[in-house]
């Protein structure tokens, strides 16, 4: 039969192209497959199953159909964009990069997307921006074009004009799964993981069985706590890729959520070491092992990633648990200095950090950490910077000045002027970055730091909400909810902890601060609530929660509620003086041990000398 009669080739071919004009490669890849098996030696057929292949990004599978697309008469310089793009897919990135070069002028705008990526991946970022400029000038109304500047944007720091490149997309071809899904990451690092799901939901509906948009929406869910959803989002994955590693990642830390460390471990390791050096999986991993007894594995794993991202908080406090663990009080110190040191370090942190200094024997130093655990002050979102030398801070002005337009030279600068508390240079430097890089919302950031340390709390206002307005992220959110709080305004950052709060119903942070503003206003109902929810999550784990929950509900006069609470929290953190001093209170005011209460009490004291609320329980138990 000829290729153009019914149920021939021809018919396949034409179904094969509207569906990928629907958004639906995996439909057309079958129709394409078909056409070819009726008409092995059809080039043109293999260049549209090459291009499918390419979309469900197999490039062994697209450079195997343009080799034999070459073999039935294609011109092989019709391909090279083509088979650049199989051969980045692949990881051949030189390759690549010599394969787009050859393409001809026909194909400008795609090989120049190819060359750009290719050079991203060889780590010439600056003659990466220059090819995709070139795209840009030979195929502006191409969505494809733009997805990848959009990446690209992204990628270097320029959110504002990242979201500019994905709603070009998106208005260029509104049913381009890639496009829409690109537009919900976006959306997640901007306004938060509620207002991401509604694009991935759009991007499902016209390609239910996309794996990227199946698998963000698995993450966002996760993020957002709906772990029904997100697991049955990985179970579809998996349906369509079964060594999926992503989608067993997800499962492992569903897993690990609940408590099933040697079910995580088994799913973890069926991503075959796809993540081990991604930060995330990273993570992951290190608290299986130290919950499956490989605390020396999880000590390596975590040093690694501390390395690789040293603001990485969660990260330390795991590294230096492992180490307090194991005896290594050196390790513990070294790595919890930075977070310890911040104004902004939890109770954990500072009593961990305390009592490795105690082992050491450096009981002065130790008093002063264990002193700030019994009142932690409220969270701020600081950087980690620990303050330079005058020979470092010499060194890193010479090598910022030497490349003042790389903002990878000029952050940790500022980072380090503030930290010396060099607020008109740090102010001054911020400036600079922030004009060079106006849709970046860490130069904005930069800026209100500055202005905070100066104390124009109102300016650094203004800034934070620039990068909020591009980023809301739970560093931006913090520093801003600070902000307006020391500006004067709390009916403004209310609003603010609101509304992250929504958008990222699950941050611990957020949670934590919203329960200390009940707990600081004396609205002990709202702080119980929202502790409650925390320790549905963690469990008893957390001495600082409980400590709190247990304060809150004595307030309410719910002693038998109180004490157990107090007694764990207790356990937990004997030596922070603020879990001393709430269990003694309570079991003294409610008259449950008087004496048991007073000897609490009087540790507290002793540990924390120079905290008023403290030595005020004391004198009253002793008054009384």
């Amino acid at each position: 039969a000829c290729s153009n009669a019914p149920g021939g080739s021809g018919d396949s071919y034409r179904r094969g192209l509207a569906a990928l004009e629907q958004g639906q490669p995996r439909t057309a890849r079958i129709e394409f497959m078909n056409a070819i098996k009726s008409d092995p030696n059809n080039g043109r057929f293999r260049i549209a199953q090459a291009k499918t292949l390419l979309l469900l990004g197999d490039g062994a599978a697209a450079e195997a159909e343009i080799t034999r697309a070459r073999q039935t008469g294609v011109p092989v310089a019709e391909t090279r964009h083509l088979m650049a793009h199989a051969l980045l897919l692949q990881k051949e990135a030189q390759q690549a990069l010599d394969e787009a070069s050859k393409a001809p002028p026909a194909f400008a705008a795609y090989a120049a997307r190819m060359r750009g990526r290719a050079l991203l991946v060889l780590g010439n970022d600056a003659a990466a921006a220059a090819e995709f400029d070139k795209a840009i000038a030979a195929g502006g109304n191409d969505p494809d074009v733009w997805i990848d500047v959009a990446r690209f944007r992204r990628g270097s720091g320029a959110l504002a004009q990242a979201v500019e490149a994905a709603d070009k997309a998106v208005a260029l071809n509104p049913r381009s799964v890639e496009a829409l899904t690109l537009r919900g990451e976006i959306t997640r690092n901007q306004y938060g993981l509620a207002a991401a799901l509604p694009w991935f939901d759009k991007a499902l509906e016209i390609d239910p069985n996309d794996l990227n948009a199946l698998t963000e929406r698995a993450i966002t869910e996760g993020d957002l706590g709906q772990m029904r959803a997100m697991l049955a989002d990985s179970r579809h994955v998996l349906e369509l890729s079964p060594d999926n590693a992503m989608a067993f990642y997800l499962q492992a830390m569903l897993a690990a959520r609940g408590g099933n460390f040697d079910l995580a471990r088994d799913l973890y390791q069926r991503t075959g070491g796809a993540l081990d050096d991604e930060p995330a999986g990273m993570l992951l991993a290190s608290s299986i092992e130290l919950q499956t007894g490989n605390e020396g594995q999880a000590i390596q794993r975590l040093a690694k990633l501390v390395a690789m991202q040293p603001d990485n908080r969660k990260a330390r406090r795991l590294l230096a648990s492992a180490q307090w663990r194991k005896g290594d009080y050196a390790g513990t110190i070294d790595t919890l200095r930075p977070v310890a040191n911040s104004p902004d370090a939890d109770a954990y942190v500072l009593t961990l950090f305390g009592k490795a200094l105690q082992k050491q024997g450096d009981m002065r130093g130790a008093s002063v950490y264990l002193a700030r655990a019994a009142r932690p002050q409220a969270r701020s979102a600081g950087l980690l910077a620990e303050p330079v030398d005058d020979s470092q801070l010499a060194a890193m002005r010479g090598t910022a000045d030497a490349r003042p337009g790389e903002a990878s030279l000029q952050i940790p600068l500022i980072r380090a002027l503030l930290a010396r508390g060099l607020g008109d240079e740090a102010l001054q430097r911020a400036r600079r970055l922030q004009a060079a890089n106006p849709g970046a919302p860490d130069a904005s950031v930069m800026v209100g730091d500055a202005l905070g340390i100066k104390g124009d709390y109102a300016a650094a206002v203004q800034e934070y909400r620039k990068a909020a307005n591009i980023a809301f992220s739970e560093p931006v959110a913090m520093r801003l909810i600070e902000a307006l709080r020391n500006s004067g305004n709390s009916a403004g950052a209310a609003k603010v902890l609101e509304l992250f709060i929504q958008q990222n119903p699950q941050n611990v942070s957020a949670q934590i601060l919203a329960a200390n503003s009940f707990m600081q206003s004396g609205r002990w109902d709202g702080a119980i609530a929202i502790y409650e929810r925390l320790r549905l999550r963690i469990g008893d784990r957390d001495g600082t929660v409980l400590n709190n929950l247990a304060w809150a509900y004595s307030e309410r006069g719910e002693y038998e509620m109180a004490i157990p609470l107090a007694r764990k929290a207790w356990s937990l953190d004997k030596a922070n003086p603020s879990t001393a001093d709430t269990l003694g209170w309570i079991l003294y005011k409610s008259g449950k041990d008087k004496a048991q209460g007073l000897t609490l009490m009087q540790q507290a004291a002793r540990g924390a000398p120079t905290d008023a609320e403290i030595r005020q329980h004391l004198d009253a138990a002793r008054g009384g």
